[in-house]
């Protein structure tokens, strides 16, 4: 198999080492792949793809809070405290 990932597939890139003299010649810039087991199966991800993946994760177990929830957070205790303000 290539080494690419699944998910995203970013694959090798071509680039150039420079010498001190300004010369090029031709590398490869590699990958960083990890292999994780997810829903019981192996897959080849991106450190990238790895990261967005624990991070949507968090947030459906509501441990970090995106934009409209915060939004949603803030207004409900506005909401609370101007309740309170009116007893």
């Amino acid at each position: 198999m290539s080494r690419t990932c699944e998910l995203t597939g970013k694959r090798a890139n071509v680039a150039n080492n420079r010498s001190h003299s300004n010369r090029a010649t031709k590398r490869v810039q590699g990958v960083n792949l990890q292999t994780r087991r997810i829903g019981g199966v192996k897959i080849k991800l991106s450190s990238k793809a790895l990261k967005t993946i624990k991070k949507i994760q968090a947030i459906d177990r509501g441990e970090i809070l995106t934009k409209r929830a915060k939004k949603k957070a803030k207004t409900a205790a506005r909401q609370e405290q101007a309740a309170k303000a009116k007893k």
